[in-house]
Parts: C-alpha cells; structure tokens; sequence
C-alpha cells in the first residue's frame, strides 16, 4: 500500500494524538495548555507563556523544568513497552510478550497484541512540542502572519530559546 509521508501530511492530522502541555501554574496553581509562542484571543492573538486562568508569567527554569518532566514521563512511558490486545473483547493489557510474536497471551482470543505508546507515538509528541516553538507552524495554526507571531517570539525570545533546546537535545540522542 502507499502511504503518504510525515512530512506532507497537515499538522493537525499529524498531532492529533499528542498530548499536550499543560503546566500548572505556579500562582494560581491551576494546570493550563501552553500554545506555544501565541494563542488565540477575541481581537487577534497573545503571548502563549502566560496563565490563562490569572495571567501569571512563570520563569524560565519553571517552564523548562515542567517540559522536562513531562518529556521524561512520556519517555518513561514508552520503554515501558505496555501491549495491548486488539481484540475488543479481550483489550489485554501486558508487558509481556509472547515466543509466538504478537499473539495475545489469553486462551481463545485471536488477537494481536500492539504497542500503546509506539515510538512514532513518541516521536510525534516530540515533533509537537518542536512545532510549539516554529514561527511558521504557529502562524499557520492561528490564521495569521508569521511577523505577528514573530513579535511576541521577540518580547519573550529567551524563554522559547530555552524550551527549544530541551527539546531539541532530546530530540538529537533519539530521533527516529
């Protein structure tokens, strides 16, 4: 069969499955969805650092360490290895595999066991949080022009330098 490749496929197609990052807010200490460089708002667009519940600015090591964490916790996650049963009757869940390849463990199923967290999974999810940090891709998922989105990178340029590089050094010792 023909595929399309990663590359061509859009963007909201390819991070559908990501997750995404949620800090807690260090002054209400409410979790709120960090949009990367802007977010949408009623007249145009904002900075996407700050808290949407208070409007709080947390520091660069707050944010770097809470991306960190969470880049650890998915890594974590894929290694370690849970399959699951395809057959929606059975859904076995295991880390355990069989000497008969990918065949689910319990008797009578005909199921196929599959990783839940792949690493295409995880590289996705990497890919997302690169594309929180992209000029273009954020202009493009806000509708607007990448000057616009280029400004508020500017007023706020250490901080997505920061989170960049955390991903970007993980994405560098296991890229797929």
């Amino acid at each position: 069969t023909l595929r399309t490749l990663d590359s061509q496929i859009p963007d909201s197609e390819r991070f559908k499955f990501a997750r995404p990052f949620t800090p807690t807010c260090p002054s209400c200490k409410k979790p709120y969805c960090f949009d990367g460089i802007a977010r949408q708002k009623s007249p145009g667009i904002e900075s996407g650092l700050a808290c949407t519940h208070c409007g709080h600015l947390p520091t660069i090591g707050f944010l770097a360490n809470q991306l960190t964490l969470l880049i650890r916790s998915l890594i974590r996650e894929y290694y370690a290895f849970v399959m699951q049963c395809d057959e929606p009757s059975c859904a076995l869940k295991t880390r355990v595999l069989t000497v008969s390849g990918s065949r689910c463990l319990r008797p009578q199923c005909s199921g196929r066991l599959n990783e839940i967290f792949s690493d295409k999974l995880l590289y996705h999810q990497m890919q997302y949080f690169a594309a929180l940090m992209n000029i273009e891709r954020s202009a493009a998922r806000l509708e607007c022009t990448a000057s616009e989105v280029k400004i508020l990178r500017d007023k706020h340029i250490e901080y997505f330098k920061r989170l960049a590089m955390i991903v970007d050094m993980h994405l560098s010792v296991s890229a797929r």
